[in-house]
Protein backbone atom coordinates (compact mmCIF):
# COMPACT_ATOMS: atom_id res chain seq x y z
CA UNK A 1 0.00 0.00 0.00
CA UNK A 2 1.27 3.48 -0.91
CA UNK A 3 -0.18 6.77 0.23
CA UNK A 4 0.46 10.44 -0.50
CA UNK A 5 -0.65 13.04 2.05
CA UNK A 6 -0.57 16.80 1.47
CA UNK A 7 -0.40 19.78 3.82
CA UNK A 8 -2.09 23.06 3.03
CA UNK A 9 -1.64 26.53 4.49
CA UNK A 10 -4.00 29.35 3.61
CA UNK A 11 -5.61 27.23 0.92
CA UNK A 12 -2.30 26.55 -0.84
CA UNK A 13 -0.50 23.23 -0.98
CA UNK A 14 2.56 23.64 1.24
CA UNK A 15 4.06 20.17 1.00
CA UNK A 16 3.47 16.46 0.83
CA UNK A 17 4.72 13.16 2.18
CA UNK A 18 4.76 9.74 0.55
CA UNK A 19 4.31 6.56 2.59
CA UNK A 20 4.49 2.88 1.88
CA UNK A 21 4.11 -0.34 3.82
CA UNK A 22 6.95 -2.78 3.24
CA UNK A 23 5.13 -5.66 4.86
CA UNK A 24 3.14 -6.42 7.96
CA UNK A 25 4.14 -3.97 10.68
CA UNK A 26 6.79 -2.16 8.60
CA UNK A 27 6.31 1.38 7.30
CA UNK A 28 8.48 3.52 5.06
CA UNK A 29 8.50 7.28 4.59
CA UNK A 30 10.01 7.62 1.14
CA UNK A 31 9.58 11.28 0.34
CA UNK A 32 8.93 14.52 2.20
CA UNK A 33 8.75 17.79 0.28
CA UNK A 34 7.92 21.31 1.44
CA UNK A 35 7.72 24.18 -1.02
CA UNK A 36 10.42 26.80 -0.39
CA UNK A 37 7.97 29.54 0.62
CA UNK A 38 6.56 27.31 3.38
CA UNK A 39 9.84 26.09 4.87
CA UNK A 40 10.68 26.92 8.48
CA UNK A 41 6.95 26.89 9.30
CA UNK A 42 6.94 23.35 10.76
CA UNK A 43 5.13 21.90 7.74
CA UNK A 44 7.58 18.98 7.42
CA UNK A 45 7.20 18.17 11.11
CA UNK A 46 3.41 18.17 10.90
CA UNK A 47 3.53 15.95 7.82
CA UNK A 48 5.87 13.49 9.54
CA UNK A 49 3.78 13.50 12.73
CA UNK A 50 0.67 12.75 10.68
CA UNK A 51 2.51 9.94 8.87
CA UNK A 52 3.60 8.40 12.17
CA UNK A 53 0.02 8.62 13.49
CA UNK A 54 -1.17 6.90 10.31
CA UNK A 55 1.35 4.09 10.75
CA UNK A 56 0.45 3.74 14.45
CA UNK A 57 -3.24 3.36 13.52
CA UNK A 58 -2.22 0.49 11.23
CA UNK A 59 -0.23 -1.19 14.04
CA UNK A 60 3.12 -0.60 12.34
CA UNK A 61 5.97 -1.36 14.76
CA UNK A 62 8.95 -0.09 12.71
CA UNK A 63 9.12 2.90 10.38
CA UNK A 64 12.07 3.42 8.05
CA UNK A 65 13.30 6.37 6.01
CA UNK A 66 16.26 7.03 3.75
CA UNK A 67 17.94 10.44 3.57
CA UNK A 68 20.91 11.67 1.57
CA UNK A 69 23.96 12.00 3.83
CA UNK A 70 24.33 15.76 3.29
CA UNK A 71 20.65 16.62 3.73
CA UNK A 72 20.96 18.06 7.22
CA UNK A 73 17.43 19.51 7.28
CA UNK A 74 15.83 16.12 6.59
CA UNK A 75 18.18 14.28 8.95
CA UNK A 76 17.32 16.77 11.70
CA UNK A 77 13.60 16.37 11.05
CA UNK A 78 13.68 12.59 11.29
CA UNK A 79 16.00 12.59 14.30
CA UNK A 80 13.71 15.07 16.09
CA UNK A 81 10.98 12.43 15.85
CA UNK A 82 13.10 9.64 17.30
CA UNK A 83 14.55 8.06 14.15
CA UNK A 84 18.01 6.54 14.56
CA UNK A 85 20.54 5.41 11.98
CA UNK A 86 20.39 1.71 11.29
CA UNK A 87 22.22 -0.73 9.10
CA UNK A 88 21.54 -3.91 7.22
CA UNK A 89 22.81 -6.04 10.12
CA UNK A 90 20.32 -4.56 12.56
CA UNK A 91 17.53 -4.86 10.00
CA UNK A 92 18.41 -8.53 9.50
CA UNK A 93 18.21 -9.19 13.24
CA UNK A 94 14.74 -7.62 13.36
CA UNK A 95 13.23 -8.90 10.12
CA UNK A 96 15.50 -11.66 8.81
CA UNK A 97 18.10 -11.41 6.07
CA UNK A 98 15.85 -12.15 3.08
CA UNK A 99 13.12 -9.74 4.21
CA UNK A 100 15.76 -7.05 4.80
CA UNK A 101 17.11 -7.50 1.25
CA UNK A 102 13.57 -7.07 -0.06
CA UNK A 103 13.07 -3.97 2.11
CA UNK A 104 16.30 -2.36 0.88
CA UNK A 105 15.23 -3.02 -2.71
CA UNK A 106 11.79 -1.53 -2.05
CA UNK A 107 13.39 1.51 -0.41
CA UNK A 108 15.75 1.81 -3.38
CA UNK A 109 18.49 2.65 -0.88
CA UNK A 110 21.76 3.58 -2.58
CA UNK A 111 25.27 4.52 -1.52
CA UNK A 112 25.32 7.99 0.02
CA UNK A 113 22.01 7.55 1.82
CA UNK A 114 21.45 7.07 5.51
CA UNK A 115 18.86 4.48 6.54
CA UNK A 116 16.88 5.56 9.58
CA UNK A 117 14.49 3.58 11.76
CA UNK A 118 11.94 4.47 14.41
CA UNK A 119 10.62 1.86 16.81
CA UNK A 120 6.89 2.48 17.22
CA UNK A 121 6.36 0.14 20.18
Amino acid sequence: MSLVKAATLGGATAGFIMLKELGTGIGYVYYVAVLPEFRRQKVGGRLLDDALAHFASREVTSVYATVEEGNTASLSLFRSRGFLETGFGEMSKLHGRLKSVYMMLEMQAVAGEVVLRKDMR
